[in-house]
């Protein structure tokens, strides 16, 4: 019989449920998991999922009901929760967890961006992911009367320093959309344009003035999101022949590669016709270099008994960074440093003792910074005969990572330690 949620649910009591239900079905199954525990107490309130549970949730609390609100543009709606809650004009949500005012920016809700400025919402906030403002927002989603209210209220046109690393004109030209007149607007009020913003917009007027004042903005890159691809790359990709002529001529790179070993005339595609190729072939690019279906990258899985205290381990032992968690609480994750990404997946996918390859710069220098943080290192680097010296580092589930840079020295007739 399917149960009843009370009128307003608490999460955290249903993480509690979930635990609870964890332990009763280790009782009948040492190896079960969380998810598993976590699903069952889903299907007891008539919902498919864990996730399924947790959105019900959160739209059945207050904070769910205020971002419901921003969301679907009801001001009025809006304004009598603050005006019962306004300690709530700070709260985050939404899919990347941003602030109401960043909601209201996105969705083109004028009424509630002039409430929520009216309470006092800081203007220039970043958001959490993105460090990106309201005005950024509302640039990606082309609303003008936003934009023009943003701005009144002293939004920073610019907007350098988010995420993506394109600005607030960025935002409105680099992503799946060009939206010329959102930057013909920003360009009206003094925003800079950028090499890719101008690339974009197919103006070869503004490469010329971004470059007179920097050259090297012709080879300039663009950010990890977007695989650190050169303007090049984007005229290509926006199917612009005038802007990879004018960058050619200006003296960029048609072998450039970009994170995935892309090069420009690895990104054009049959709708584009010929004539793009025709002036990468011209401009130096290998025409062998057309139509290559390169394997992207490999990321490891690695199964964790706790993907949070992985996270810690790998980011202040191992000097990883977080780049994303999913579930709540997680059960998969992905840990990031330079070009080497880890997945950790709690309770399920992998084996124990899976062992890793990374190569690194020096690793003697990384054997140092592991000392000091206090990581579990099996092996001190060492000369091996196959021409590299490697460090053995284990992690909290026994997943071995072997760390290696050129060798120093001829072998040290030593071992590889194997041992668990």
């Amino acid at each position: 019989m399917v149960k009843s949620l009370p009128p307003r649910p608490d999460l955290e009591w249903l993480r509690k449920a979930a635990k609870q239900r964890l332990a009763e079905l280790r009782a009948d199954d040492a190896g079960a998991k969380l998810h598993q525990a976590q699903q069952a107490v889903a299907e007891e309130y008539g919902l498919k999922s864990w996730r399924a549970l947790k959105a019900h949730v959160d739209a059945s609390s207050l904070d769910g009901q205020i971002i419901a609100a921003v969301t679907a543009g009801k001001a009025e709606q809006l304004a009598a929760f603050l005006d019962k809650h306004p300690a709530k004009l700070r709260i985050t949500g939404g899919a990347w967890d941003r602030p109401l005012l960043h909601l209201a920016a996105e969705g083109g809700h004028l009424a509630c961006v002039d409430l929520l400025l009216q309470r006092g919402f800081s203007i220039n906030l970043r958001d959490r992911w993105d460090n990106a403002t309201a005005l950024h927002w509302a640039a990606q989603g082309g609303h003008l009367p936003v934009m023009e209210r943003l701005l009144a209220a002293g939004a920073d046109i610019n907007g350098v320093g988010d995420a993506h690393e394109v600005g607030v004109i960025g935002w409105a030209t680099c992503f799946q959309q060009v939206r010329a007149d959102v930057a013909d607007f920003l360009l009206s009020r003094g925003a800079r344009p950028t090499i890719f913003s101008a690339v974009a917009l197919d103006r070869a007027d503004l490469v010329r003035e971004v470059v007179s004042s920097d050259r090297s903005l012709v080879g300039a890159r663009m950010s990890r999101f977007e695989r650190h691809r050169t303007p090049l790359h984007l005229a290509v990709l926006k199917n612009r022949p005038q802007m990879v002529a004018v960058l050619l001529e200006l003296g960029a790179d048609p072998s450039a590669r970009d994170d995935h070993g892309h090069t420009p005339l690895n990104l054009v595609t049959t709708r584009m016709g010929k004539e793009i190729v025709v002036l990468l072939v011209a401009g130096g690019a290998n025409p062998s270099e057309q139509g290559a279906n390169r394997f992207l990258s490999s990321v490891p899985i690695l199964s964790v008994k706790s993907v949070r205290a992985s996270i810690d381990y790998y980011v202040h032992k191992l000097g990883f960074e977080k780049e994303w968690d999913w579930g709540d609480p997680p059960t998969f994750a992905c840990v990031w440093r330079d070009q080497v990404r880890i997945f950790l997946c709690e309770g399920g996918q992998g084996a124990p003792g899976t062992w890793i390859s990374i190569f690194v710069q020096d690793v003697d220098a990384l054997h140092d910074d592991y000392q000091r943080r206090g990581a579990t290192i099996r092996q001190a680097p060492t000369n091996f005969a196959w021409g590299v010296r490697e460090m053995n580092v284990e992690d909290l589930d026994g997943h071995r990572l072997r760390l290696g840079s050129d060798a120093t020295a001829p072998t040290d007739d030593v071992d590889l330690a194997e041992e668990p």
